[in-house]
C-alpha cells in the first residue's frame, strides 16, 4: 500500500457505551499507517462560546436552566475498553472531550490535527431517532468537511428489517 495522504492521526468519534467496535476498527486503520489515535466525544448539552484571554474555552449550558457547564467525559470504563484496543494494536491514543454540535467538533479536531481520516459508528437504540432528527453525523462529515469518513456498522438490521427512521 502507498503513503499516505497524511501522517495525521485517525480521529475516531465514540460515545458512552458505544467503544469497542468503533475503536477497534480506527485502531486497525491507525496501526495499518503508523499513526496515532485520538477519539472525540462530544457533550451536545453544552456549547462553546468562545475562548478567555488566557486561552481556556469559555462553555456555557444549551438549556439556560442548567447550572453544570462541565462536559461529561467518558466512563472509566470506556476508557480501559480504549486503551486496551490501543495497546493490542500498538496505537498511541490521546482522548479529548468536547462540546457543541458533533460533526463541527469532530471536523475540528480532525483539521487541528491534519488527520488522516474519521472514523464514526451509526447510532443504535433511542440515539437513532435523535441522528435522524439531528442529521445524521457521517453524513454532515462527508458533504461539510474534506477528509475521508468511515462509517462503522454498530447495531445493524438485516435487509428484510426495518431501517431505524421507518420503524414505528
Amino acid at each position: 500500500m502507498g503513503q499516505a495522504a497524511s501522517d495525521g492521526p485517525v480521529v475516531v468519534g465514540v460515545q458512552a457505551g458505544q467503544v469497542r467496535d468503533v475503536v477497534t476498527v480506527a485502531a486497525q486503520i491507525a496501526e495499518r499507517f503508523s499513526v496515532p489515535l485520538v477519539c472525540v466525544t462530544v457533550d451536545p448539552a453544552l456549547l462553546s462560546a468562545g475562548n478567555r484571554a488566557d486561552g481556556s474555552e469559555i462553555i456555557e449550558p444549551i438549556d439556560p436552566d442548567s447550572a453544570d457547564a462541565r462536559p461529561t467525559d467518558l466512563p472509566d470504563a470506556d476508557r480501559a475498553v480504549i486503551d486496551q484496543i490501543a495497546a493490542v494494536h500498538s496505537a498511541e491514543v490521546t482522548v479529548l472531550t468536547k462540546v457543541g454540535d458533533p460533526g463541527r467538533a469532530l471536523a475540528a479536531v480532525a483539521e487541528e490535527h491534519d488527520a488522516l481520516m474519521i472514523v464514526v459508528g451509526t447510532q443504535t437504540g433511542r440515539r437513532r431517532i435523535t441522528e435522524f432528527f439531528n442529521g445524521l453525523v457521517a453524513a454532515r462529515l462527508a458533504h461539510q468537511q474534506h477528509r475521508p469518513v468511515l462509517v462503522v456498522p454498530v447495531d445493524p438490521v438485516g435487509f428484510d428489517d426495518p431501517l431505524p427512521w421507518d420503524a414505528s
